[in-house]
Order: structure tokens, then C-alpha cells, then sequence
């Protein structure tokens, strides 16, 4: 569907309305997507009005969609403040893992069961994207074909209250994906886990195939934290050397 421009001017009416909610809902579709696959730097601002601009609409549906996602947590707004990408925590990002984990196991083992043969199609489609996307340094593209792959295979257990849950803890993760790249690990010479579970899924195994969805979110997870681990230490080098500077005696003792 084409996004079309809203009227501020005119009063509004029932098709207005649905006009509106219509247009809201594409863009929070849109925003939920970019926020699960990393497009959005951690600590970054939206700004309403260029947003607005940006898909040639008033701000009013793109308000709406922000604020949607704010009340799901995936954005954060303070009073006076435009809305932000959450800064998350380690210990935050690991409790969300930990949720996620058993999560997508189910997930995964019902898509096993379920799966038909021009969604073994799509997964081998994203995956081919994925690796070209990493061998071509598009990190947020590679990010983008690793969702599409996963949910692929969760939209196929046919349970959409699980592949909800799943969906919102992406977004909650979303700010730290990014932190994947680059890694040592992506160019190493090894058989890539999404190869592994497109095999477990061909064969309809279901626990092969919940294990290996969960072996792969890990191995993300280790590189994310591996990331995060040598940028705190970075951080906290420049202060502890700041601390043991000696205090200078005041002038004139």
C-alpha cells in the first residue's frame, strides 16, 4: 500500500480516521521491523516532524506509532525530550536472551512440524541474503535477512500469540544487535548455523531444530557481549587513569 499524505486542515471524519490509523499502523509496522533488525543506533533521537516529512504525511500517524511503541517499551520518552533508542544494560540484554531462548525453542520445534516446502524456499532465499549482505560489509542488511529468516520459521509453528512474545522481545533487544559486527567469527570457515537448521527442518526434526535456533541465538548473543565487554573496558581505562593523577597543591603553599 502506498503511504498517502493526511490533511490537517480539514476537520476530521469516519474515513479520515480510518485513513489515519491505517497510515499509523504502516509506520509502526515499519519502525517495529527497523527496531528488531538494529537499524536505529543505541542513544539515537526521532525526530517527529522530519520523520513526517521523510514518508510525505502529516505527523500525527507517526506520533501515534511512536508513542505505540514507547507504551511497548521499545522507545523511551521523557518530558521535554524527543523520543530515544534505549540504551540497555548488559545484565538487561541478558535477561532478555535468557527469555527469548526457551521462547523460540517452541517456536521452532512447532515450525518443524509445520513447515511446508516454499518456506524451506524463502529460509534458503534470506540466508543467500544474509551472507552476501555480511560478505559485502551491509551489516544492517544482513541484519534485516537474519530476522526474515528466523520468523520465517517461527510463523510457521501457526501460533501468532508466540510469535508475538518472540516479536517483542526482539524489539526490546533491538538496540544491541548491532554490536554482531563486525565479528571474527562471521568470516570464520565453519558450517553456518542457519545451513544446520535449514537440514534439521528438511528433516522435520523438532528437537534438532529447536536446539540449533537456540545454538545460533547464543553464538550472536557471545559476539554482542564480546563487543560490549572490550567497549566498557575502553571506557573505564581513560578514568582510572584519570583517578590516579596526582591532586596539585593549591597556588601559593
Amino acid at each position: 500500500m502506498t503511504l498517502v499524505s493526511a490533511s490537517e486542515e480539514d476537520a476530521p471524519g469516519p474515513q479520515d480516521d480510518l485513513n489515519r490509523d491505517s497510515l499509523s499502523g504502516q509506520i509502526y509496522a515499519r519502525l517495529r521491523v527497523a527496531l528488531m533488525t538494529g537499524q536505529y543506533e543505541p542513544g539515537s533521537k526521532l525526530n517527529i516532524r522530519k520523520m513526517a516529512a521523510n514518508y510525505n504525511m502529516s505527523p500525527t500517524p507517526v506520533r501515534e506509532a511512536v508513542f505505540q511503541l514507547v507504551r511497548e517499551g521499545a522507545l523511551e520518552l521523557r518530558l521535554g525530550h524527543q523520543p530515544r533508542i534505549p540504551v540497555l544494560s548488559i545484565p538487561q540484554y541478558i535477561n532478555i536472551r535468557e527469555t527469548r531462548a526457551p521462547l523460540e525453542r517452541l517456536a521452532a520445534e512447532l515450525g518443524a512440524v509445520r513447515i511446508s516446502e516454499a518456506d524451506i524456499q524463502k529460509l534458503k532465499l534470506h540466508h543467500r541474503r544474509h551472507i552476501e549482505s555480511e560478505k559485502t560489509l551491509r551489516y544492517k542488511d544482513a541484519l534485516a535477512a537474519n530476522q526474515e529468516f528466523h520468523f520465517t520459521i517461527y510463523r510457521a509453528s501457526g501460533n501468532d500469540v508466540l510469535v508475538r512474545v518472540i516479536e517483542n522481545l526482539w524489539l526490546l533487544a533491538g538496540p544491541f544487535v548491532n554490536n554482531q559486527y563486525p565479528s571474527e567469527s562471521a568470516s570464520m570457515a565453519r558450517v553456518h548455523p542457519h545451513d544446520l537448521i535449514i537440514d534439521a527442518l528438511v528433516r522435520r526434526s523438532p528437537a534438532e531444530a529447536g536446539e540449533l535456533v537456540v545454538r545460533d541465538l547464543r553464538e550472536g548473543s557471545y559476539a554482542i557481549l564480546e563487543k560490549l565487554q572490550k567497549a566498557s573496558e575502553q571506557e573505564q581505562k581513560p578514568r582510572q587513569s584519570k583517578a590516579r593523577q596526582p591532586i596539585e597543591p593549591p597556588p601559593g603553599t
